[in-house]
């Protein structure tokens, strides 16, 4: 598993590719999207490094959010086929989430993209419980995913490029962590 966060061997492997190199490299965000276990940081890295910070972050974000939107239907399909599935869809806070507006619903999305800390298949499953619309989900998935490629974009493009990019680097992970602190303590507050 060490090839999956080694990020010089993906930048390989991907740059191996030649003129299939783009669709080759959405292609496996999507795979990555849609088994919503593997991090995606390794791979918008290495895509940073093949098609420059620019051209790796479109075609990471593109990836990204194709994926989402195959793993949403996904998982939309196998809950309407799972009975233990269905009984959530009565559970009070999805009743609560389902009872809130669309902005509401997609902003939460949103917010829920932007923490680099939270895994994207957890939110593409939980979504898929929601009767949030398909459209909905991939603009709130879209707008929340420019700032989340962003940060994977520098984070693993800097991780190669250490000796060049340490002050970069530094800041992009203390504003990911800022990120989820705000999150965590806003989380906290909700819960008191």
């Amino acid at each position: 598993m060490d090839w999956v966060t080694n990020v010089e061997s993906i930048t390989e492997w991907i740059q191996s590719w030649g003129s299939l190199a783009v669709a080759g490299s959405i292609l496996l965000n999507v795979l990555i999207s849609i088994t919503g276990v593997l991090p995606s940081i390794f791979l918008s890295g290495a895509n940073a490094v093949v098609f420059g910070l620019l051209g790796g972050f479109f075609v990471s974000l593109t990836g990204e959010v194709i994926g989402a939107g195959i793993a949403f239907i996904l998982y939309r399909w196998g809950v309407t086929k799972m009975v233990r599935l269905k009984k959530w869809q009565v559970s009070k806070w999805l009743t609560k989430i389902n009872d809130s507006s669309r902005i509401k619903q997609m902003t939460a999305i949103s917010l829920l993209r932007i923490n680099p800390l939270i895994p994207s298949g957890l939110v593409n499953f939980g979504a898929s419980l929601t009767n949030i619309s398909f459209l909905d989900f991939m603009l709130a998935t879209f707008i929340g995913k420019i700032p989340a490629m962003v940060f994977e974009t520098l984070v693993g493009h800097d991780i190669i490029f250490l000796s060049e990019n340490k002050f970069r680097l530094l800041i992009s992970l203390l504003l990911g962590i800022l990120v989820f602190f705000l999150f965590w303590s806003r989380r906290k507050e909700e819960d008191a």
